[in-house]
């Protein structure tokens, strides 16, 4: 310890401790020289990739549109720039089963949801009417609405089990073994 020389000057330090443990000037030089070097790799791999299609076209080649994707071109370069909030009535519009019809040529299924708020809102909607509701399915299931029910059980009880109660038996995996006694 009597050669110890401490990389701050010795000032602040006891017994071999630095009182610093981060620099930040050395934090801040690497995170620029990182963006740096970032943001070269990304020039350099743009131009690259630039470069490669410049000097041989077939390496990127432009897949044929089918006949939908055709349609839908023509029609979007004939029809004019839509105004902000056109885009939202289009999708509440009347014609909406043309729209569609239009996209299901266009994009494959499944696609995102229109309006998912107002159809889980009449999703529920007919889960509690189907619960406040009676009657019989074609299997020969009978419902009532909740409220009705729970009235029943309230005043009657529940009915009685037909046939003797069996306990519930578990299977087991492994037989069961005494452990052995202690001395």
């Amino acid at each position: 310890m009597d050669e110890f020389t401490p990389q701050t000057g010795g000032v602040e330090v006891k017994e071999g401790h630095e009182a610093s443990d981060l620099n930040i000037r050395g934090i801040i030089v690497s995170a620029v020289g990182l963006a740096v070097a970032g943001f070269l790799s990304f020039l350099l791999m743009k131009g690259f990739l630039v470069l490669l299609a410049w000097a041989d076209p077939k390496i990127f080649p432009q897949p044929p549109l089918t006949a939908a994707q055709s349609q839908l071109l023509e029609q979007r370069e004939a029809r004019p720039a839509p105004q902000p909030g056109e885009a939202q009535r289009a999708l509440l519009a009347p014609d909406r089963a043309e729209e569609e019809a239009r996209l299901q040529r266009t994009f494959p299924v499944p696609r995102l949801q229109y309006d998912d708020v107002r159809e889980l809102n009449m999703f529920r909607a007919s889960e509690d009417q189907w619960l406040d509701s009676s009657g019989q399915d074609a299997a020969g299931n009978v419902h009532v609405p909740v409220e009705e029910a729970m009235k029943a059980i309230a005043d009657h009880g529940l009915p009685a089990v037909s046939g003797p109660f069996v306990e519930p038996t578990l299977p087991t995996a492994v037989p069961m073994v005494p452990a052995p006694e202690r001395k």
